[in-house]
């Protein structure tokens, strides 16, 4: 029976010494000798195999001498029962612990022998030349030393940014203060996104410390800047090809107010696209449901009140469209290109004129109607008179030089004076004395407009003065207590001489400014935003002179203004134009004292040189009427109802 033994080792009988050593038996057995020469093994072992069943195997750690760089090894293998007698004898030596990389391997293979010993050499060669007890990564069987000659350098050590891989793992990726690193093959100075990082002390070659690049070999594509191409790409690596600002595939309104998306056009240009069919809107400045100015092509209305339906003729004024049926009242209500056409009596139609209660010493300057022959007439020495159709009530105390006037819906009047004030009455209160106050400044009150609040029973009007003021007053009908004093609201360098508008911030008040002595005209319109007013650019020649003395507001986008010599502007969309100056007698250009205007083609007005009473059809003056007396004010309620007042208690009227 065969047996295997290891001196000094547990597992197998195997005598290991550090010296040859001899036995006296003749008994077989193998001596083996292991050298090892310019290294220190931390562990070396040797195992013995049966080559005929391997599965047999026998392996021990072979005590060495810890502080020998090169030494033997020699032990004796004895026969094992059950061992075949063809042996496969291996010897190796470990870097670190049994359990550690293989750094240097020998084996052979033998036979047995039946008696005496046979001699076998092993003989074992790694390298680790600092000595710091790792082992070069060379050979059959490298060790995990990255730099075998620096002793500072191996596994384990301290990794720093020093250039150098101390701890021989992934370079300097694991130092402290190392950084990640990408791939950067444009140059952009950002790494490709989607490459792993690598993490070092300094960036390598073609890397970048910034990552994020969507199209590495794009040296123009890369974050931190804006898109610039429309071209369907991610330029800046956003995430979002075309935004910024081709904000493209977001929601938008082209020109022409239709809903569509921003698209490419080119390279350089993204617009607003709409699959939507726009189609004609026309401005219905008056309201009447027909359009006169187009306003081009449109998905939406492209301002509040327009239509699609154009024909409107006068766009002034809601009398007149294609829709409209023709009325005697001087306008060319149907469109048709004709005025009071089919109405042949229309023209036999005169003026019934009168001396308003006999009184030929009266002088009335204002006229103030509030429904359908009805209204006011106020002027000089305290002449205020209530007219209902043909009945005429005077206030009986109502002091003052009466210059301006405007009635609220119920009848309630209020009057302007030459001295400053204000005042008020109602149609049943005339033997009781006006209700009066200061409004604060003394000049003369030239202009009244006014509007009532629809929710309470206060009415607030607005006057202009001849000192430049522009004052209001809020009066509550149905408070029973004293009302609340007037404002000062703004004041011009200039005498102003009349104020109208559709409401408290579409007023526009007009008269003239001093310049080197001579009077020139001038108008403001207030500010439907802050306290600022605008001053209108009237277009006129600098050189021309003369007060604006009368305005009148159609639609918010279109007014009529008059002035001293015949002067007529119209103001329509924005923009001012002089119409023909009216002359008379020859050639005579009268001064304008006030107008009357129901459309674009229906414009009263009154002159201070004739009595005559004048009509603008939009392209031509003529004469209505000639009163007795000169004409001062005009009034009316609509075209078909037309008041004239002036000296000498005159008032004169048109109603078909």
């Amino acid at each position: 029976m065969m047996r295997l033994f290891l001196v000094g080792v547990g597992l197998l009988t195997l005598s290991m010494t550090g010296c040859k050593s001899k036995t006296s038996t003749n008994e077989g057995g193998l001596r083996v000798f292991i050298t090892y020469a310019t290294f220190r093994p931390q562990c070396l072992t040797l195992a013995v195999e049966d080559r005929r069943e391997p599965t047999r195997r026998e392996s021990g750690v072979v005590t060495v001498n810890a502080e020998a760089r090169s030494d033997t090894r020699v032990g004796v293998i004895l026969k094992q029962a059950g061992w075949s007698p063809d042996l496969r004898v291996i010897a190796e030596a470990h870097e670190g612990s049994c359990e550690g990389p293989v750094i240097a391997r020998q084996s052979a293979e033998v036979q047995f022998p039946e008696e005496n010993l046979t001699d076998l050499k092993l003989d074992l060669r790694a390298e680790d030349l600092d000595d710091d007890g790792f082992f070069a990564m060379k050979g059959d069987y490298p060790g995990t030393d990255c730099d075998d000659a620096r002793p500072d350098v191996h596994p384990g050590a301290t990794e720093v940014c020093d250039g150098v891989d101390n701890n021989c793992v992934a370079g300097e990726s694991d130092a402290p203060g190392s950084v990640q690193y990408w791939v950067d093959v444009d140059g952009d100075g950002y790494g490709d996104a989607s490459a792993a990082p690598q993490t070092g002390c300094a960036a390598p070659v073609g890397f970048a410390t910034r990552a994020g690049d969507c199209d590495d070999e794009d040296i123009l594509v890369h974050p931190g800047q804006s898109e610039f191409r429309c071209d369907g790409k991610d330029d800046n690596c956003d995430g979002t090809p075309d935004n910024d600002a081709f904000n493209v595939g977001a929601s938008c309104v082209t020109a022409q107010r239709c809903a569509g998306t921003r698209q490419c056009q080119s390279a350089e240009v993204a617009d607003c696209v709409s699959a939507l069919v726009p189609e004609e809107y026309f401005a219905d400045d008056d309201g009447d449901g027909q359009g006169g100015p187009t306003l081009g092509l449109s998905c939406t209305p492209p301002e509040p009140g327009a239509v699609t339906e154009s024909g409107d003729c006068d766009e002034g004024s809601e009398q007149v469209s294609e829709s409209g049926t023709e009325v005697c009242d001087r306008l060319d209500n149907d469109c048709a290109g004709g005025v009071d056409n089919g109405l042949p009596s229309c023209g036999a139609v005169s003026w019934n004129e009168g001396t308003v209660l006999n009184d030929t010493s009266a002088r009335f300057d204002a006229v103030a109607n509030y429904q359908a022959e009805r209204g006011w007439l106020a002027g000089r020495s305290g002449r205020v008179v209530h007219v209902a159709g043909n009945t005429f009530t005077a206030a009986t105390n109502c002091a003052g030089d009466w210059r301006s006037a405007w009635a609220a819906p119920n009848g309630r009047v209020f009057l302007g004076s030459s001295d400053g004030r204000f005042a008020t009455s109602m149609p049943g209160e005339l033997n009781t004395a006006c209700e009066t106050r200061p409004s604060g400044q003394p000049g003369s009150i030239n202009g009244l407009v006014g509007f009532p609040d629809p929710e309470t029973n206060v009415f607030t009007v607005y006057g202009v003065s001849s000192a430049g003021h522009v004052v209001s007053w809020s009066y509550d009908h149905g408070a029973s207590g004293n009302q609340p004093d007037p404002t000062i609201i703004t004041r011009f360098a200039a005498n102003l001489r009349d104020i109208h508008g559709l409401s408290a911030e579409a007023l526009v008040v007009v008269g003239a400014e001093t310049v080197n002595g001579e009077q020139h005209p001038v108008a403001w319109s207030s500010p439907q935003t802050g306290t600022t007013w605008t001053r209108e650019a009237l277009g006129l020649p600098e050189t021309t002179t003369g007060y604006l003395n009368a305005v009148q507001v159609l639609t918010p986008h279109m007014l009529y203004v008059a002035g001293d010599h015949g002067l007529l502007l119209e103001k329509a969309r924005g923009t001012w134009t002089q119409k023909p100056a009216l002359t008379v007698n020859g050639g005579t250009v009268p001064n304008l004292r006030d107008i009357l205007a129901f459309g674009r083609t229906g414009i009263y007005a009154a002159s201070s040189e004739v009595n005559d009473l004048h009509f603008f059809d939009g392209t031509a003056w003529s004469t209505v009427a000639t009163p007795s007396a000169t004409v001062n004010a005009l009034g009316g309620f609509g075209p078909g109802e037309v008041w004239a007042a002036g000296h000498d208690g005159l008032l004169t009227r048109w109603k078909p």
